[in-house]
């Protein structure tokens, strides 16, 4: 049987999964032009092989904070975070195991797993910002928590994503809404 791992921007594992580590979402630049298109999540204990102290001008990874006020941030729950405002605060993230199940798989734009999948977590489909350079799409949590650690840094940053319609047909994909999106396994 194929084991899952799976990573979430939470620190909180569903009940059917096990905390392999807790840690902090992490990613590109928002200004840099290269570097990896996806966030990671880097655990809070990191071990290391050799190293060069100083810039090798080499690829680099930033912590990514939420770039979440006012109205983008209304539309989620304040339930893990104590109702702090969201913005300018990194982003936690935690790597849990699920055992028996083969596939995970993220979907935008639903809220619900077909009948035969289990629903592990569901929220706001997040990414950069589009003047910003590209990053994977993940699946935020709806109810976010806030990692330890310096605000306001500006390194990473992490955005609703909002529809476009056009090509994308306007009477379904309403112009300018945010995405829901829902992780599921079978």
């Amino acid at each position: 049987m194929i084991k899952i791992i799976l990573c979430i921007i939470q620190t909180l594992c569903q009940q059917h999964t096990l905390l392999l580590f807790e840690g902090h979402t992490a990613g590109s630049r928002y200004s840099h032009t290269g570097g990896g298109s996806n966030y990671l999540c880097l655990p809070e204990d990191p071990q290391w092989k050799n190293y060069i102290d100083g810039d090798q001008s080499s690829g680099a990874i930033y912590g990514v904070e939420y770039q979440l006020d006012g109205s983008n941030s209304a539309m989620f729950s304040t339930t893990n975070n104590g109702g702090t405002s969201l913005y300018n605060y990194p982003v936690p993230c935690a790597v849990c195991y699920v055992g028996g199940r083969s596939t995970i798989l993220m979907i935008p734009a639903r809220t619900q797993c077909s009948d035969d999948w289990t629903t592990e977590y569901g929220g706001y489909l997040a990414s950069a910002h589009i003047s910003h350079q590209r990053t994977s799409y993940i699946c935020l949590d709806e109810a976010p928590e806030i990692a330890v650690g310096d605000t306001a840094k500006n390194q990473g940053r992490l955005y609703p994503v909002d529809v476009r319609c056009g090509s994308l047909p306007c009477s379904v994909y309403v112009d300018n809404r945010e995405l829901a999106c829902v992780v599921c396994s079978k």
